[in-house]
């Protein structure tokens, strides 16, 4: 009968609700400190990663958060409140992800065959450790620094005392060629190698992929690196020093560094 109160309506449909509501509650209730500790647990791990201190060798020469670069290939985005201009990466070949691919120390016993060829090579082979970083970017990963030493050619292209023998890099792009890449070195009208003579310049060129650059005066004695990308305030580089240097400012690229304007890439 309508509007008269069942008790059967009392024990199994208003009972079934107020147990229903209960358990809701209760879900609400054991949910909402988990929901909260789940944040600050979140919290606790990004201070907890932030006190891990990275080691002076690898923060030295670090800008501000230029330990990631966005690498699209299309147009500049925003970094650190400057417009980072980042690479190409269609088309080249590059692999996903090559520019954050860490550094190679060519201190490092680790990157050698024997004590005989790391105690040989170790000082002077930069020129190799940026040519093995820079196959790697393609794809083509060296079993040691060995091999890349034996690519740019011992006592051709490079020597136990002086490191590469020619500073414009003939050696490096013939290295790439070995290696069945067409290497890409500014050359002038009449088909002479010449260095790239501004920043502007450099810029075009690291539009089109990363870069073997020679630094005639950085350690005060020379030092080759791979250039991956720039923004307004210089450029990025993967260093194989052991200091793990990311950045450089154009004044000190081309001043403390010595960047003389020899490159040698990788053509499309």
């Amino acid at each position: 009968m309508t509007g008269s109160l069942n008790s059967g309506d009392l024990l199994g449909g208003g009972l079934g609700r107020a147990a229903l509501a209960v358990c809701i509650l209760a879900a609400v209730a054991l949910l909402v400190p988990i929901g909260l500790a789940s944040v600050g647990f979140t919290a606790i791990l990004g201070v907890a990663g932030g006190l891990g201190a990275p080691s002076v060798a690898g923060t030295a020469g670090q800008s501000a958060g230029s330990q990631t670069i966005p690498m699209t290939g299309l147009q500049p985005l925003p970094f650190g409140g400057t417009q980072v201009q980042p690479v190409l990466t269609a088309g080249h070949g590059l692999i996903q992800g090559w520019a954050d691919r860490g550094p190679l120390n060519q201190y490092a016993r680790s990157k050698y065959r024997g004590d005989a060829s790391w105690l040989t090579w170790r000082n002077v082979d930069c020129s190799a450790a940026a040519l093995d970083w820079l196959l790697g970017a393609y794809g083509q990963q060296l079993g040691s620094l060995d091999e890349a030493v034996a690519l740019v050619g011992p006592g051709t292209g490079i020597s136990t005392s002086l490191g590469l023998l020619d500073a414009r890099g003939p050696a490096l792009a013939r290295a790439l060629a070995v290696r069945g890449l067409d290497p890409r070195e500014p050359r002038a009208s009449n088909g002479q190698l010449r260095p790239l003579g501004s920043t502007a310049e450099l810029e075009v060129w690291l539009n089109q992929g990363p870069l073997l650059m020679d630094g005639a005066r950085w350690f005060g004695e020379g030092h080759w690196f791979v250039g991956i990308g720039y923004d307004a305030g210089g450029i990025y580089i993967r260093d194989s020093s052991g200091w793990d240097y990311r950045y450089l400012s154009w004044s000190r690229l081309y001043g403390e560094v010595g960047f003389s304007g020899w490159v040698v890439g990788v053509a499309a």
